[in-house]
C-alpha cells in the first residue's frame, strides 16, 4: 500500500505551510472558487474542501492531518515529529509544538456545498477507524514516533479500541449543512493513528453523490508539475486505496480519506509522577540521537529526511566493511569519517552505559515527586483569623456560629514550601509569565553527555524542532526545571488541647488524616478557610492548602477570605536563618539534612505569593502591582498562548504531587513528621478539581506506583484514600466557551481578531487549543481515576453559571454541542472507569445523591447534585468556599446559601471517613442529611449520549 521507508514523505526542502488555517482564497473554508479552468468538472457535485498540495496558495487541509507532522522532515537537520505551520496565530504557534492531535476534541470536515444530512451516517458513510502501524525503527521502536501513514500495517479491529463517537451535519462560514462534524463521546486512544473516511454514499442536497476534491484528485491521479510532490502523491494514493478497500463491500468509494495521530502528551505528567516506565524509550532516543549526530557532523548540509536515509546507507556499508565484503578504498573520506563516528557512538552508547547514566539523573534532572523543603511559624487559634473572629458571638445569649464553634477546636499553621517550577519566572516586565511555556530538559542532555564523554562534550543530542527548541511532549516527556519557588502554605489542624479536642479524633496528639485542599480560579488559598476549619474539626483532619500557579493573597482585604498572612520574603529569611543558626549550634552533623532543607528554602529563586505581584490588564498583559492591586489568577487562562495555559494546569498538578510527597515531613507546632503515616485525602473546587482529577489519577495509578519497586524503592507520594471534586469539569476549552462567567471575554477577544463562532477558523482554533490542553485535561484522566479510586465524591450545582453542568443538550448561546464539557460528562467518564455503563442508572459505577435520595444512601463512589435554581438562597458555584457572599442580583445584595454549604461540607467529611454521604451519624440535627438542598438534573441521561 505504501512504500515503507524511515521517512518516506520527502517534499521539497523549501516547502512551508502558509498558516494553519489559511486556504480557499480568503482564509475560510466555505464554498471556494476553484482556480482550475477545466470544463469537465461537474460543479453541481459537492466535494470536500481538501487541497493537500503544500505548494498551493489555496492549501486547505484539516487542522490535524498527519501531513502537518511530516513536513518538518525536509526543512532542516532539526526535526522532532511536531507540526509545521508558518502562520502567526496562537493556534499556529501551538501546532509547531504538537506531537499529535486531540483525543477529545470534535473536528469538522468542510464541503464546498450543501449536504443531505440523511445520507451522513456513522459507520455507513462516515467512519473514524483506528489503525495499526509499524514501528519507525524496528531495532528501537520507541526511538521515533510512528506518525507517517507510510507505516500503516492494517486496521485495528480490537473491540475495546473502537472509538465512541457521533456524526452530525453542521453549518459554518455562512453556508448551510456544509460540514460533517465528528464528535468523540469518550477520549480516543492516546498516540493512536485514525483514518477519517467519508464515502461517496454521502449526497449533496441536490441528491448527487459527493466526490473527491478537484485538487486532491488532480494531485493523486494527474501528472505532477513538480517532482517534489511525488511523495505527497504517493501518500494520497495510499490513503485512497486504503479507504476504497474498506468501502469495497458496501459498493462505495472514498470521497475523502486522511489520517491523524492523537497526542500522548499526558505522558509528560505520568513521566513526572514516575519516570521509570519511560526510561527505556529515553535510552533508545539517546542511542538513535548518537548515531544521527555522527552522520550530521559529517554531512552538515542534509535535512532530517536525508540524514536518516544517509544513516541507513552508512549502517549498511559499515556492516559490509565489518564482514570484509566492502573495500574501504571504494568509500569517500566523508563516508569513512562518518562510519568511524558511528562506531564510536555505538561503542560508547551501550545499553549498559545508557541505563547507568539515566539512573543517575532520576530525582535530579529527571523529576520525581519527593519531599520538598518547608517551614512553619508557630500555630495560632483559628478563632484569631479575622473572618472567624468576626463570627464570634457578641454575648453569652447569642447563638454560637457553627463555623466559629468548630474553630475553637482548630489551630492554624502558616508557612512556606519550596517547589520545583517548570514555568518561567516573570522577569522584570512579567512577560515570562505569559510568553513562555515548558521546554525539554537540556540539563538532562548535558548531564548525560558529561557522563559519556566528559563535561562540555557531546556524543548525542535529542531531536530538536526546526527552530532549535527541545520540545516537551509525549515524544520527550522530560521538562526543564526553570527555577525553585518558595510559596505560602497553610494548615488547619485539630487542637491538641484535651479540653478542645475534636470528637472524632482517635489519637491524643495526631489528626486522623491529611486532606489537601485546592481552590478554584481567580481566588486564593484563603477560600480554604471555612470548609477547611470544618473538615479539620468534623473529620479530625490536617487540611493543607497552597495557591494555584499565578494565584495568591491579593486585593484590598489581602485574600478573598481575610485572615491569612501574606508571605513576606524578608521575614521568612530572617526567621529561617535564626533556626539554622540554632540547629548548627546544637549539633550541625545530626541536623545536617534539616539545615540543607532550610537553606534551600530561603535560597530559592523566588520567595513570595504565587502571583509574583503581577496582574492582567484588559489585553491580558502582565502589569506589576502591589498586592492590594493584584487580581489573583487573572493571568492563568491565556488564549494568546495555548501552551502557557496548558502548562499552568500541568504546573498545578506537579505542585500537588510534590506537596503530597512532602506531607510526612511537615512540622506542626514544633513537631516534625507529625503527619507521617496518616492517610491522605484530596478536596478540589472548580479549577482545583480540574487539577485534582489528574492529581488523583496519577497518585493512584498502580502501574506508576509499582514501577518504583523495579528500582528497589517506594514512591514518596502517597496514595489518596479519597478524592472529592466539587463543581468541576473536563474538556477545558469547551468549558470556557460554555461558561457564562468566562465565555464573553474569550469570545469577544477572538471576535476582535476576526475569529467568530460559526466559522471554520473558530472551530479549528478550539480544536488545536484542546489538542494542547489534553496534556492535563480531566478527560484524559477521568476513567483512570474512576478505575483506581473507590472513595470518590463528585458534585455539581444544578444551573452552575461558572462551570456548566453539561454542554451536550444545552450549549451556551451559539456554541456547538460539546458532550465532553461540563461536570456531568466528567461524572460519566469516572462512572465508566468505576465499572458503570450509564451515569443516570446510579448503579455499578457512581451512586446518585439527589432530590430522589433518602437518608443513609450515597455509598461511595457517588455523584451529588445540589439545587441551584435560586443562587441567592439555594446553591451557587461559590457556595462550597463562600456560603455568604456579596451578590448585587440578590436581595440585600447578598447570597446566603449556608444550608447547602453545610451539607456540602457534611458530605465531604463523610466521604473522607469512607461512609455513605447521606448517612445519619447521630441524633442531633447536624447529624442528619439535609435532603432539602438536593436537586434533580434533567440532563443526566444525555451524558455522553448514553441515552442513545
Amino acid at each position: 500500500m505504501f512504500k515503507k521507508t524511515l521517512i518516506s514523505l520527502a517534499v521539497a526542502s523549501s516547502l512551508g505551510l502558509t498558516g494553519c488555517f489559511s486556504g480557499a482564497g480568503e482564509g475560510g473554508n466555505a464554498n471556494p472558487n476553484y482556480k482550475i479552468n477545466d470544463t469537465t468538472i461537474d460543479r453541481s457535485i459537492v466535494r470536500p474542501v481538501f487541497d493537500p498540495n503544500p505548494l498551493s496558495p489555496t492549501l486547505a487541509v484539516p487542522p490535524h492531518f498527519d501531513l502537518l507532522l511530516l513536513l518538518g522532515a525536509t526543512q532542516s537537520a532539526n526535526y522532532d515529529f511536531t507540526g509545521l505551520s508558518s502562520g502567526s496565530t496562537p493556534a499556529d504557534a501551538a501546532i509547531n509544538r504538537l506531537s499529535g492531535f486531540s483525543t477529545s476534541g470534535a473536528f469538522n470536515v468542510a464541503f464546498d456545498g450543501e449536504l443531505n444530512p440523511a445520507t451522513v451516517l456513522k459507520g455507513q458513510t462516515v467512519f473514524l477507524i483506528p489503525l495499526e502501524v509499524d514501528a519507525t525503527l524496528e531495532s528501537a521502536p520507541d526511538a521515533l514516533p510512528a506518525v507517517n501513514p507510510a507505516q500503516i500495517s492494517g486496521v485495528d479491529q480490537t473491540p475495546e479500541n473502537q472509538p465512541n463517537y457521533r456524526v452530525e451535519v453542521i453549518s459554518q462560514d455562512g453556508g448551510t449543512n456544509n460540514a460533517i462534524r465528528i464528535v468523540p463521546l469518550e477520549p480516543l486512544l492516546e498516540g493512536k493513528k485514525y483514518l477519517v473516511l467519508v464515502a461517496n454514499g454521502v449526497q449533496g442536497a441536490n441528491g448527487k453523490n459527493i466526490d473527491r476534491s478537484v485538487q486532491a484528485a488532480k494531485l493523486a491521479d494527474g501528472i505532477l508539475g513538480n517532482a517534489a510532490l511525488g511523495n505527497v502523491k504517493t501518500l494520497l494514493q495510499g490513503l485512497n486505496t486504503l479507504g476504497n478497500t474498506i468501502l469495497a463491500p458496501s459498493g462505495q468509494e472514498a470521497a475523502l480519506a486522511y489520517t491523524f495521530t492523537t497526542n500522548k502528551d499526558a505522558d509528560v505528567l505520568r513521566a513526572m509522577t514516575s519516570p521509570i516506565p519511560y526510561l527505556s524509550a529515553l535510552g533508545q532516543k539517546i542511542g538513535f540521537g548518537g548515531q544521527l549526530k555522527a552522520v550530521r557532523d559529517n554531512y552538515p548540509n542534509l535535512n532530517f529526511s536525508q540524514l536518516t536515509a544517509k544513516l541507513a546507507e552508512l549502517a549498511e556499508k559499515a556492516a559490509l566493511l565489518g564482514a570484509g565484503e566492502l573495500d574501504p578504498a571504494t568509500l569517500t573520506a566523508q563516508e569513512l569519517s562518518a562510519i568511524t563516528a558511528l562506531g564510536a557512538a555505538q561503542a560508547t552508547l551501550t545499553p549498559g552505559s545508557i541505563e547507568a547514566a539515566i539512573g543517575g539523573e532520576v530525582g535530579s534532572s529527571i523529576h520525581i515527586p519527593q519531599p520538598r523543603p518547608s517551614f512553619f511559624y508557630g500555630s495560632e487559634p483559628a478563632t484569631d483569623l479575622a473572618t472567624i473572629a468576626s463570627l464570634a458571638p457578641a454575648s453569652m445569649e447569642e447563638p454560637v456560629n457553627p463555623i466559629y464553634a468548630a474553630a475553637t477546636q482548630v489551630r492554624v499553621s502558616q508557612g512556606a514550601i519550596t517547589l520545583p517550577y517548570f514555568q518561567s519566572l516573570p522577569g522584570e516586565d512579567g512577560r515570562g509569565i505569559v510568553d513562555e511555556n515548558w521546554v525539554g530538559s537540556t540539563s538532562l542532555e548535558a548531564a548525560l553527555n558529561a557522563e559519556f564523554v566528559g563535561e562540555g562534550n557531546s556524543i548525542f543530542t535529542f531531536l530538536r524542532d526546526i527552530d532549535g527548541a527541545l520540545n516537551v511532549n509525549g515524544n520527550f516527556p522530560f521538562p526543564e526545571q526553570q527555577a525553585s519557588v518558595t510559596v505560602p502554605v497553610v494548615i488547619y489542624h485539630p487542637s491538641t488541647d484535651s479540653e478542645s479536642r475534636p470528637a472524632r479524633c482517635v489519637d491524643e496528639t495526631s489528626p486522623n488524616g491529611v486532606t489537601i485542599f485546592q481552590h478554584g480560579i481567580t481566588v486564593d488559598r484563603s477560600v480554604s478557610m471555612l470548609p477547611g476549619i470544618l473538615i479539620a474539626n468534623q473529620a479530625c483532619q490536617a487540611v493543607i492548602a497552597i495557591d494555584q500557579p499565578l494565584h495568591g493573597l491579593a486585593g484590598a482585604t489581602t485574600g478573598r477570605v481575610p485572615g491569612l498572612d501574606e508571605l513576606d520574603a524578608d521575614q521568612l529569611t530572617a526567621t529561617v536563618e535564626g533556626t539554622i543558626a540554632f540547629l548548627e549550634n546544637q549539633d550541625p552533623e545530626a541536623n545536617a539534612q534539616a539545615i540543607a532543607f532550610l537553606t534551600a528554602l530561603i535560597n530559592a529563586d523566588y520567595i513570595g505569593e504565587r502571583h509574583f505581584n503581577f496582574t492582567a490588564d484588559q489585553a491580558l498583559n502582565p502589569v506589576a502591582a502591589p498586592t492590594e492591586s493584584v487580581s489573583s489568577g487573572s493571568l492563568f487562562i491565556n488564549p494568546l498562548n495555548m501552551l502557557n495555559s496548558r502548562d499552568n494546569v500541568r504546573q498545578s498538578i506537579v505542585d500537588l504531587l510534590n506537596l503530597s510527597a512532602s506531607v510526612p515531613f511537615l512540622t506542626i507546632d514544633g513537631q516534625s513528621q507529625a503527619l507521617d503515616g496518616l492517610p491522605v485525602h484530596f478536596v478540589g473546587h472548580s479549577l482545583g478539581g480540574i487539577a485534582g482529577t489528574g492529581f488523583g489519577a496519577l497518585s493512584n495509578n498502580a502501574t506508576l506506583r509499582g514501577s518504583y519497586a523495579g528500582i528497589g524503592a517506594s514512591a514518596f507520594y502517597p496514595e489518596l484514600d479519597t478524592v472529592v471534586l466539587r463543581d468541576t469539569s473536563g474538556q477545558v476549552t469547551r468549558l470556557i466557551e460554555n461558561s457564562p462567567a468566562f465565555s464573553s471575554a474569550i469570545l469577544d477577544g477572538l471576535a476582535a481578531q476576526g475569529v467568530t463562532q460559526g466559522s471554520s477558523n473558530f472551530e479549528s482554533f478550539f480544536y488545536v487549543f484542546q489538542s494542547v490542553v489534553d496534556a492535563g485535561d480531566p478527560v484524559s484522566f477521568a476513567k483512570d481515576l474512576g478505575a483506581s479510586t473507590s472513595n470518590i465524591l463528585i458534585s455539581e450545582v444544578i444551573g452552575d453559571n461558572t462551570v456548566p453542568n453539561e454542554a451536550n443538550v444545552n450549549p451556551l448561546g451559539n456554541a456547538l454541542s460539546a458532550p465532553l464539557a461540563g461536570t456531568e460528562p466528567l461524572m460519566a467518564l469516572i462512572d465508566l472507569g468505576a465499572g458503570g455503563s450509564s451515569l443516570a442508572d446510579g448503579s455499578d459505577g457512581l451512586a446518585l445523591v439527589d432530590g430522589n435520595s433518602a437518608a443513609n444512601e450515597g455509598a461511595l463512589p457517588a455523584a451529588s447534585f445540589f439545587a441551584g435554581a435560586n443562587p441567592c438562597t439555594q446553591a451557587n458555584h461559590g457556595t462550597f468556599v463562600g456560603p455568604i457572599a456579596p451578590n448585587a442580583a440578590c436581595p440585600n445584595g447578598e447570597a446566603n446559601t449556608s444550608a447547602a454549604f453545610a451539607e456540602m461540607v457534611r458530605q465531604s467529611v463523610l466521604a473522607i471517613l469512607g461512609l455513605p454521604v447521606l448517612q445519619v451519624t447521630g441524633a442531633e440535627p447536624q447529624d442528619q442529611p439535609n435532603l432539602s438542598v438536593l436537586g434533580l438534573s434533567e440532563t443526566l441521561e444525555n451524558a455522553l449520549d448514553q441515552d442513545k
